[in-house]
């Protein structure tokens, strides 16, 4: 699917209406009908009390035409004008066209709420008596519905413009904007539905990640068409990262992976997976890269192989002589951002799967500003370093050096567990070592985690699934 800013949004509007396939009048007809079509679909309205709250803008148009088709359907209709009269001449148009419709306060007596109070344009603080009426709303228990985007949340930066509608499903238009994708207006969006009002959009920001498309195997095939893969991950105390990737990657298809593992794990290491090719070393110094590497298609490094100087070091060795793929996570990312200049010398393409706190040591930033400028400090990272980025989080981004941007929509909180990002690395370089492209490796194996975590939370529930539950979903 595709993202737009609000700049396109509205570029793509005036296209539509330059091209005399529509008026901006029809458009808000249509868009506020569109809307109407959805409600209906997604709640009962017979009888039930809806207050349609409306601006004085455009988006407050779109709430009158909701507010006449609702009435019409035989709900019991009130507007509420938290900003006093429409502005501007074709809401006031519709304005004119409520008849018995009740222009009324708000009270906490509704059964749905509609929020058409701001669109796309908001990019101010709004006032305190506003900020009172949105706490209001977000304490009743009325089922709230925004129109475009909710209402106090600022559509390319999803900021919270110091007060927003909590909404519980959100029904947009054209396309998705960034803040259905940010920290921390995603909250307030609840359900996005995009409406289609046959606007086309006249180009794109950004893109989404789309379920991969594998091909038939060949029945005369062997393990080794489809890896192998080398993973130097895990220490004493963090077997687990090295197991739960190693898993992964074989639930994702790789037909070899080669675990080089400290001695000190061996045993619960293959008792846990047993299918995995060990490479067991008494010191990390001693391990012999270069002879293990001999015929991988794919390397992950990191997963729990602790933050050592040890660590460092082996991961500058990989860098220079690796000539596949490379996957970085975890304890490899700690250890690359105390020397960001190795990705320099890399020969092979680097994926980098750094969650906000350690896309902060590679910046030598804050968390904070990571997740204020995800799009941002994403795109610039893998430009500058020529690398892809995949930054964790809500609504991962993946970012190729070449700028291209995809969000990926899939998740639930209960992804939010130990071990999930050491999943999600063996998944990726599982799908190098089965010859996917570095940067649709990444789109694809951040859909497939997403997507299997949506399923372990539909068994298991957000509470208590735990990241063994992700990779037997794969």
């Amino acid at each position: 699917m595709m993202v737009l800013t609000k700049a396109l949004i509205r570029e793509s509007e005036e296209n539509a209406v330059k091209s005399g396939a529509f008026s901006f009048r029809k458009l808000m007809l249509m868009a506020g009908n569109s809307a109407t079509d959805i409600i209906l679909k997604k709640v009962d309205i017979k009888n039930k009390k809806i207050a349609v709250l409306c601006g004085n803008g455009n988006n407050g148009g779109d709430g009158f035409v909701i507010a006449k088709k609702l009435y019409e359907y035989g709900a019991f209709v009130n507007v509420i004008l938290p900003l006093g009269k429409p502005q501007t001449e074709d809401s006031k148009h519709y304005f004119s066209l409520l008849g018995d419709i009740k222009i009324a306060d708000f009270s906490d007596n509704y059964d749905i709420i509609i929020d058409a109070v701001f669109g796309i344009g908001l990019n101010r603080d709004i006032s305190d008596e506003l900020s009172n009426l949105f706490d209001k709303i977000n304490n009743s228990s009325a089922y709230k519905i925004s129109i475009d985007i909710p209402s106090g949340v600022e559509a390319d930066s999803g900021k919270v413009l110091k007060n927003a509608i909590c909404s519980d499903l959100t029904i947009t238009f054209i396309a998705l904007k960034p803040c259905f994708m940010l920290p921390y207006g995603s909250d307030y969006c609840g359900e996005v539905i995009v409406c289609d009002i046959g606007v086309k959009p006249i180009e794109y920001n950004f893109l989404t990640t789309e379920k991969p498309f594998f091909k038939k195997r060949k029945r005369n095939c062997h393990k080794g068409d489809f890896g192998p893969v080398l993973s130097i991950c895990g220490s004493y105390g963090m077997a687990g990262a090295a197991m739960l990737s190693a898993k992964a990657a074989l639930r994702s298809g790789t037909g070899v992976i080669k675990c080089a593992i400290p001695k000190s794990i061996y045993s619960p290491f293959t008792s846990f997976i047993p299918e995995a090719v060990c490479l067991p070393y008494e010191n990390i110094e001693s391990f012999d890269f270069e002879t293990a590497l001999s015929g991988c298609k794919a390397v992950l490094i990191g997963c729990g192989l602790g933050n050592s100087k040890e660590t460092h070091q082996l991961l500058e060795k990989l860098i220079n002589f690796s000539n596949v793929p490379v996957v970085i996570d975890a304890d490899g990312i700690n250890a690359l951002s105390k020397n960001i200049e190795l990705l320099k010398k890399s020969k092979a393409p680097i994926i980098l799967t750094p969650h906000p706190a350690e896309m902060a040591r590679l910046l030598n930033s804050t968390t904070s500003f990571v997740e204020e400028n995800r799009v941002e400090t994403a795109a610039k990272f893998a430009k500058e370093h020529n690398v892809i980025l995949v930054l964790k989080g809500a609504n991962t981004i993946i970012a190729s050096p070449d700028g291209e941007i995809r969000f990926n929509l899939g998740g639930n909180p209960g992804m939010a567990t130990a071990g999930s990002g050491d999943v999600l690395a063996g998944v990726i370089v599982s799908l190098l070592a089965q010859n996917f492209s570095p940067f649709n490796a990444a789109i694809s194996g951040v859909y497939l985690h997403s997507e299997a975590g949506d399923k372990a939370a539909v068994k298991k529930g957000e509470r208590a699934m735990i990241a063994s539950d992700i990779i037997e979903e794969l």
